[in-house]
């Protein structure tokens, strides 16, 4: 399903909700992450790169960067000032305790496409496709991005939202969910879409791979805070559907709070020189 927009997780009403369910998700996404595709995007970096992310939410890709290169500089771009603020202080706080450093590293409040951010040698951009024009991002994309540079979007939604068990009321809830995305600024077929712009623009898509969130019980219980994400998963489906979907998102917190509820959203990673 990608990534929701964060003003629309709402799961207990207050900021800490949006944090809670950013930090939650972080142990999906990098079970989700295709390992070939990132290992062709390590191949095409500089030792030292300059980065640049778009809507950073909390900050855990910092770490996660840290961990498979050594950064030059660090720059996201995020559209709520609670949520940098919290980044800033997350990502200082891992970094003192792992007694490491970053020599730059900034979290800038505005609007990622029109932000402008200085030469980078990769622009990341998680979960990021599916909630804006794709035109109007490829264009920032080709500002932003130094000669040589590369762009990564990876765990971009790609149109097909699974939950198991199977409910007689999936394809009509699923289907209106979608639509709802389509209706309102975001693109359900994400992956499809951009795949599909960027030959286009003659762009030279480097490598292209699953990354699947797959959310699903293990010897009896959820792992790390995963029950919460996918709480928060049914809360945005009601946020969007309300009433229209009440019997089945019944149905869906009770094999939740049972431990029985599998949710699987359709994911790529995209890597390109643009």
């Amino acid at each position: 399903m990608g990534e929701p927009r964060a003003s629309t997780v709402t799961a207990d009403g207050h900021d800490h909700g949006q944090r809670r369910y950013l930090t939650a998700k972080h142990s999906v996404d990098e079970r989700a992450r295709n390992d070939r595709v990132r290992r062709r995007l390590l191949a095409e970096l500089p030792a030292t790169p300059r980065v640049v992310e778009w809507g950073p939410g909390v900050g855990l890709s910092v770490p996660t960067l840290t961990e498979w290169t050594s950064l030059d500089s660090y720059h996201g771009v995020e559209t709520d000032p609670r949520l940098a603020a919290f980044a800033r202080s997350l990502v200082s706080r891992l970094f003192a305790r792992r007694e490491a450093e970053l020599s730059e590293m900034q979290f800038t409040v505005g609007d990622a496409l029109a932000t402008e951010t200085e030469p980078c040698d990769l622009l990341y951009a998680q979960s990021f496709f599916d909630i804006v024009s794709t035109a109007g991002a490829l264009d920032a994309v080709e500002e932003r991005v130094a000669a040589g540079g590369v762009a990564y979007a990876p765990l971009t939604f790609d149109g097909k939202t699974t939950f198991l068990p199977r409910h007689h009321d999936d394809e009509t809830v699923l289907g209106a969910f979608h639509d709802t995305i389509d209706a309102t600024d975001g693109q359900s077929r994400a992956a499809t879409t951009l795949i599909d712009a960027l030959g286009e623009r003659d762009a030279t898509v480097l490598a292209v791979g699953s990354s699947d969130w797959m959310v699903r019980p293990h010897a009896g219980e959820y792992p790390a805070d995963e029950r919460y994400f996918l709480s928060s998963i049914l809360d945005i489906i009601e946020d969007a559907l309300g009433e229209h979907a009440a019997g089945w998102l019944a149905a869906r917190r009770a094999q939740l709070a049972e431990d029985r509820l599998t949710y699987v959203a359709n994911n790529h990673d995209v890597v390109w020189r643009p």
